[in-house]
């Protein structure tokens, strides 16, 4: 039997409206005419016709549902025969008029059993309705208790430390229904603590607790924030999993966030953990440039006149100093000196960036220069080993 349905694409919930622009939409497609005669176009045409024409009568329709829910394939819609056609000059002989005698008594029988079995049909389908109802209702229920049974062993586990495999079990859960209230606030008050313990923990630089719980509500919280992503790269650092916070910076880059901080930490790691100066430059001068927008944000292009260590934020020390560095131990003694002197002028007592300029002058040639250098260095507190001697 065609499923009339499937034809016109559309639901069995589908009203007759439905059914009509359906069949509408489904005839311009496959209208024979737009299709120069196609069998299979005609074939088409004719399934989506027959469909249409037992589907938009109610009581085709009612027929038709009964017979395709229990299964049976020997349902045929009725179509009337088409009128007889005589030709106006037919010599068959004109039928004499009768008139008809209408007999009320079998007229209120025949009617009264059309609507008995229209009736009987409309209960039928209706049990078979409300039989379907409640089985999907106790399919619902039994799923929800199973989602319950599921939600108990998520807290057990929870109580005795098996967070991980809680989480898991919870996640699994997925959208929780009206009727797992309960369970919904669980998880989320679940993370809130995750998230508490973690901040609090980073602020303490206590970075391995605040890893565990921060790596907790990546890997199974519901959304994951780019500043708590900043905080577990900065906790990765503190901790020298340098692979790991090397991975987060590279996604903060990425997504735009705080770039002069990803910058910073970048070149920080690769200079000081990797020993690498060369790849510490790249994102030493990364760094350089957005602290260059930020103070011509504040102050304007006239930003290095008025720029003093009181108005700098800190942690430009290290950036500055630390690119200095860089560019000695890369090989370009010339940028290190220039470095150190635009960073004696905002930090006049930096010993370090004495002793850069120092070496970068002995490595120049500069020996006299570099002298004079290193005894400064040595007068604002330095007592580290030099590479040269002076008399």
């Amino acid at each position: 039997m065609a499923d009339h349905y499937q034809t016109l694409g559309i639901s069995e919930q589908a009203s007759q409206a439905e059914i009509k622009a359906a069949f509408k939409k489904l005839a311009v497609q496959f209208h024979p005419d737009k299709h120069g005669g196609h069998s299979e176009m005609e074939e088409r045409f004719k399934e989506i016709n027959e469909a249409y024409q037992v589907l938009s009568n109610p009581y085709e329709k009612a027929r038709y549902d009964l017979a395709r829910q229990f299964g049976s394939t020997s349902y045929t819609s009725y179509t009337p025969p088409p009128p007889q056609y005589h030709h106006p000059h037919s010599h068959r002989p004109r039928r004499p008029y009768v008139d008809p005698r209408i007999n009320w008594r079998e007229n209120w029988i025949a009617t009264a059993y059309a609507f008995g079995f229209t009736f009987i049909m409309a209960v039928i389908v209706m049990s078979g309705i409300s039989i379907k109802k409640y089985f999907d209702e106790k399919k619902l229920e039994e799923r929800l208790a199973l989602r319950r049974s599921v939600f108990e062993q998520v807290q057990k586990n929870y109580e005795v430390g098996k967070v991980k495999a809680a989480l898991t079990s919870l996640n699994d859960l997925g959208v929780f229904t009206d009727k797992e209230k309960d369970m919904k606030e669980f998880k989320e008050r679940v993370y809130v603590e995750f998230l508490d313990k973690a901040e609090r923990s980073y602020k303490k630089a206590q970075y391995e607790d605040a890893i565990y719980y921060f790596e907790l509500i990546q890997n199974y919280g519901p959304r994951t924030t780019y500043v708590l992503q900043e905080h577990l790269a900065d906790s990765y650092k503190n901790t020298g999993k340098i692979e790991e916070a090397i991975a987060q910076y590279n996604e903060l880059l990425v997504s735009n966030f705080n770039l002069l901080n990803s910058y910073m930490s970048l070149a920080l790691i690769y200079h000081i953990n990797l020993q690498n100066p060369t790849e510490a430059l790249v994102y030493y001068e990364k760094a350089n440039e957005h602290a260059i927008k930020l103070y011509k944000s504040m102050y304007g292009n006239a930003y290095p006149l008025v720029l003093t260590a009181s108005v700098i934020p800190k942690e430009h020390y290290f950036l500055y100093t630390g690119m200095a560095r860089a560019y000695l131990e890369s090989g370009n003694p010339e940028r290190a000196i220039k470095a150190t002197k635009w960073n004696l002028n905002i930090w006049p007592q930096s010993a370090e960036n004495y002793v850069t300029a120092a070496e970068g002058f002995e490595q120049i040639g500069n020996h006299r220069r570099a002298c004079r250098t290193l005894r400064t260095a040595r007068d604002l507190g330095y007592l580290g080993d030099f590479s040269f001697k002076c008399n």
